[in-house]
């Protein structure tokens, strides 16, 4: 895949990544409140245990949105936030 740099001034690009990961921040909190989970790790260990079956697409998308989450926390933190 091919990566390109672009300029972006420092407070815009803390604002979008921000923005970001307030959103994600918001699904996760969705997910975790229609299984009753306070956990996201609890919720995905349930899950693949076959306690909860039924939450194994949302379980998935949690991981997805899990590893997006601590990618922006790192990139915030590159950029000063």
């Amino acid at each position: 895949m091919l990566m390109e740099t672009i300029a972006l001034k420092r407070d815009l690009a803390k604002d979008l990544v921000e923005t970001k990961l307030r959103i994600i921040k918001e699904e996760i909190a969705k997910i975790l409140e229609k299984w009753n989970q306070d956990s996201t790790k609890e919720l995905i260990t349930l899950t693949r245990a076959g306690e909860i079956p039924e939450a194994e697409l949302d379980a998935i998308a949690l991981t997805n949105l899990v590893k997006k989450r601590d990618e922006l926390d790192v990139l915030l933190r590159e950029i000063g936030g």
